[in-house]
């Protein structure tokens, strides 16, 4: 077969390896807690300054329609889930598993009735297969598509024992089957006789994106002018009984062959997505081709001739760099190459001075062409336009004079364009430190190199591009204390979210701007927490903190005075998803805040009825997108449908 890969949407090469080995700890450290493995993470290739973004693993194509094309084995889900879901799920699915405890979010509880009855089959398949990395679920690259359409089949039935499904079996063929047939086919007896044709419910596809409560609903209250309503004849267990029946329809084989996008066979050439002018040739097993084109995302003429690098990553490790020039349109072909089952490739340029980076591909059995396009942004100097997600605030004491300060920053570029510096060796962006600021460290990097002295902080020299949370910093300096420090700290950028953690005991901060968030245990230690709302760029964050400090406790650092430790330690890692998990908390928790999970699942099943609810729909969708708190591919599909059904509804 020659089929091509569904490469993994990253952001641009500048974008996530400030924080390379720490993030791979981090991931690490919540990962572990499920018995599953994970493509390895990505090493940049050696010699490059600006670093490519994380990729924390390529999740599992989805190829074909999404529904069964053979009736899931129950048995086999059971396996699968015990296996790999029960840990964090638990074995009943009630989200209680033995790892749940170790992550910083709430599991789903997939064998809640209310949940189960609000998901399709299609979404809980995506997920299985896709991952949802913000909430800490991988993808499951390591099931088959069957196995896959397994565990889902048997997490619904945790909610739809089969005396639930009898009973609704004998509800439909005493009130449903004259008009839907005895199968569900739509060819009952009373058929023709209505101003439309009866759903025909052994549509697979069809019935997979349809939730529990979908059914429930149209039974209910009927469904004008073809479907009269049940309301006021079965009572809602009675309904919901039916809905479980028809539930079970979704894991029935198709009666007629599914008709697949058409795969070349062996020995025939296979044409890339990309616009580009060279034929490919066929192929021997292990061998590919690589395609893709550079794209102005501003829609600007691009120079005639780009020079393009493709990597490629053999277990963290690069195994090969070549090189090749853009083609007129802006298209590239890489031809004859290596292939090897599980070798991740990466296609990067160098535009506008910045590095940009494809989106990544993984090689596999049965798929030799990648295609690996490459968007580029114009730039500006202009440092306005970034603004900082969270600043989170870590203290830890080096001796009873001494307080280490560590901040970590998470920085959004919501512009059209790259921030890069005025020139050559400037800085693109700055950061002030408070007086009285000494041993200033970095995670990856010291002064001279990468970050340059100003005359109250420092700068990062780095191009930072369009993206939320495109850009991360770790650093820290110490303060002087004597069982008091005044600390005023300016920002130099709007801070939407500031949360602090520091040891539990002696030690209280206080502030006008923030609020004590209680006591949270980290690794058995115990940290008290602060959470507090935005600065504006030029406001200074101004906090007490005072008490004798107790020394010993578990430090985030070591005695290096030159740099932090590469990924800091498992602890400090927890730590910082400690701080995550409260602001997480603070803004689910706000007068205005809205989940970005819940928004998706409202727009996945309500049964929206006018173009001012399906309007209301997008602009929120829009709106939690435009805060960071949604992925591009979610946003991007839930954002179609929603317009897909806003047109059909306007005609």
């Amino acid at each position: 077969m020659h089929r091509q890969s569904q490469p993994r949407r990253l952001r641009p090469i500048t974008s996530r390896f400030v924080l390379l080995p720490f993030a791979l700890l981090l991931f690490s450290l919540i990962i572990s807690a499920c018995s599953f493995s994970l493509a390895a993470d990505i090493t940049p290739p050696p010699g490059s300054e600006q670093r490519p973004p994380i990729a924390v693993t390529q999740p599992a194509p989805i190829s074909g329609p999404l529904y069964p094309l053979v009736p899931p084995n129950l048995e086999s889900g059971k396996a699968i889930l015990e296996e790999k879901c029960a840990p964090c799920h638990g074995d009943t699915g009630l989200g209680d598993g033995p790892q749940s405890a170790q992550l910083p979010n709430p599991v789903a509880a997939i064998g809640s009735i209310e949940l189960a009855r609000q998901s399709t089959p299609a979404r809980w398949y995506t997920q299985v297969t896709q991952g949802n990395l913000q909430k800490f679920m991988p993808p499951f690259n390591s099931l088959s598509d069957r196995q896959r359409w397994d565990v889902v089949a048997y997490s619904f039935s945790l909610t739809t024992p089969p005396e639930l499904v009898d009973q609704g079996q004998e509800l439909y063929q005493a009130n449903c089957a004259r008009c839907h047939g005895g199968t569900g086919k739509g060819d009952g007896q009373d058929a023709a006789g209505g101003p439309k044709p009866p759903t025909n419910l052994t549509d697979q596809a069809f019935m997979a994106e349809k939730s529990a409560d979908d059914f429930f609903q149209v039974t209910k209250n009927g469904l004008p002018p073809a479907m009269p309503a049940f309301g006021a004849q079965l009572s809602e267990d009675e309904i919901w009984a039916l809905a479980a029946y028809l539930r079970s329809l979704t894991f029935t084989a198709p009666d007629e062959p599914v008709a697949v996008a058409e795969t070349p066979t062996p020995g025939e050439a296979a044409t890339p997505t990309s616009a580009s002018a060279t034929p490919i040739a066929e192929v021997p097993a292990g061998i590919g081709t690589v395609t893709g084109k550079v794209i102005s995302a501003a829609g600007v003429e691009l120079p005639e001739e780009m020079e393009i690098l493709l990597h490629g990553f053999d277990n963290m490790q690069v195994a090969m760099t070549q090189t090749t020039t853009t083609q007129t349109d802006g298209s590239f072909i890489f031809p004859d190459i290596q292939m090897p089952d599980g070798r991740v490739f990466l296609a990067t340029v160098n535009y506008g001075r910045t590095s940009y980076g494809s989106d990544i591909g993984i090689a596999q059995d049965g798929i030799n062409i990648l295609d690996l396009p490459i968007v580029v942004y114009e730039t500006t100097s202009d440092a306005s336009i970034l603004k900082a997600d969270r600043l989170h605030l870590f203290f830890e004491f080096v001796d009873a004079k001494t307080v280490r300060v560590i901040e970590l920053y998470i920085v959004s570029n919501p512009s059209d364009k790259s921030l890069v510096a005025p020139e050559p060796g400037e800085a693109s962006v700055v950061f002030s430190l408070p007086d009285g600021a000494t041993k200033l460290e970095f995670q990856d990097g010291a002064l001279g190199g990468r970050y340059i002295k100003t005359a109250d902080g420092f700068g990062d020299t780095v191009s930072i591009p369009p993206g939320f949370g495109s850009y991360e910093l770790l650093f820290a300096f110490e303060m002087p204390y004597d069982r008091n420090l005044e600390l005023a700290h300016p920002v130099t950028m709007p801070v939407d979210a500031i949360v602090i953690l520091a040891p539990e005991g002696d030690i209280k901060i206080k502030s006008d701007i923030l609020q004590d968030s209680g006591v949270r245990d980290v690794q058995g230690t115990q940290y008290r927490t602060y959470s507090g709302g935005g600065l504006a760029a030029g406001d200074e964050l101004r906090l007490t903190l005072t008490g004798k400090p107790s020394i010993g406790a578990p430090s985030l650092t070591t005695s290096s005075n030159t740099s932090l430790l590469v990924g800091l330690s498992v602890f400090g890692l927890a730590l910082i998803m400690a701080g995550v998990w409260l602001y997480r908390r603070t803004r689910l928790n706000g007068a205005d805040s809205l989940d970005a999970e819940q928004a998706l699942d409202s727009s996945d099943s309500a049964d929206f009825e006018t173009s001012d609810s399906l309007m209301d729909a997008i602009i929120a969708l829009d709106d939690l997108y435009q805060a960071g708190q949604l992925p591009d591919e979610a946003y991007q599909q839930r954002r179609d449908e929603l317009k897909r059904r806003l047109k059909e509804l306007v005609g």
